[in-house]
Order: C-alpha cells, then structure tokens, then sequence
C-alpha cells in the first residue's frame, strides 16, 4: 500500500516538473519572441502573458519580473554551455563554436538587448561568460586579470560587430583570432 502511495507521488511530481518546464519554456519564448520584435522596454507583463498563453498568476508564481526571465535565459545557457568539455584545442574550439552558434540563432535578441533596456543585465551576464571561457585558456600570472579583462573585451566587441553586421559567416574569424589573442597572451 505504501508503495503505491510513494509511486503516484512521484508520477504527481513528474507532472508537475513537466508542467512547470512547459510553462518556463512557454514565458522564455514568449519574452524572447517580444524581447526580439518591441526590444526590452517596449512590451508589459500582460503583453507576455497573453504570447505565452498564461495567467498573470501563473507568471508571478514562477518569476517577479521581466530581469527573471533575462536570467533564467542566461543561466539555461550557461549550464549548457558547462556541460561542454574545454580540456583540448578541439574542445575549446567546439564549444567557441556553441557560443556563436548560440549568439547567432538568438543574434535578434542579443541586438534588442544590448541596444537598450535590460542591456546592463545582459552586458553583465554575456561578459561573465565569456570571462569564464578566457580564464580557462590563461595559467596563473600575475596578469591574469587584465589579461582576462583584455581579452574578453576584445571577443565580446567582436562578437557584438559579428551580431550588428547581421552574422554572416560562422564567424571562424572570431575563434581564429581569438585563438590567436590567446596564445600570444600565453607566451
């Protein structure tokens, strides 16, 4: 009898994570969607619950405000991005690709968002990224933080021309140069 109680508690709680990610995923597409057509200021709490098809409850019972779904988007992307392995050339090759594969396919929202509203945010989260990917390419020196700094700068301004020149290209370019940033950084 026990068993039987433990086993519908636990298909009831499947449910509801399969419900909870099909409404987060309904409001991330939705913010996106908006995000990308009215930029960041441009649309209300309402206009998103009405694209996602939700009641305002609902949205408030899984985020306070527009900057929540900004980070929920980020730190989706960065726990995929995590799950890549970056210990070979290869590697790291593979997951610059991913990023710009990411930057690319999401190129309208990263435009609408560091053009105006929720840019600081976005700023923010993306260099954090990107910080991470240049701290793992530099051993320990006592540079190493305007070295991260330097290069990060540059693969983010780069990356941001790639996105307002409308992403032509697989942008190589970005991960040869940057590759090659690197390694004179190492020398």
């Amino acid at each position: 009898m026990t068993f039987g109680m433990e086993q519908m508690r636990a298909e009831r709680s499947e449910m509801m994570d399969r419900r909870v990610r099909k409404t987060r995923e309904a409001l991330y597409s939705a913010f996106v969607a908006l995000v990308a057509e009215k930029g960041y200021d441009g649309f209300s709490i309402q206009e998103l619950i009405d694209e996602a098809d939700v009641g305002r409850t609902t949205f408030y019972a899984h985020f306070k405000a527009k900057e929540d779904l900004l980070q929920f988007g980020f730190n989706r992307w960065r726990d995929e991005l995590a799950s890549l392995p970056k210990s070979t050339a290869a590697e790291r090759r593979a997951f610059m690709e991913a990023l710009l594969d990411h930057a690319k396919s999401h190129a309208g929202l990263f435009a609408a968002l560091l053009g105006g509203g929720g840019g600081g945010l976005a700023e923010t989260e993306f260099r954090s990224i990107v910080e991470e990917v240049v701290a793992a390419e530099l051993g320990p020196d006592e540079h190493r933080a305007t070295m991260i700094a330097m290069l990060s700068g540059a693969l983010l301004a780069a990356i941001r021309q790639w996105i307002d020149a409308g992403v032509k290209g697989a942008g190589t370019e970005i991960i040869d140069a940057f590759d090659m940033l690197v390694s004179a950084a190492k020398r």
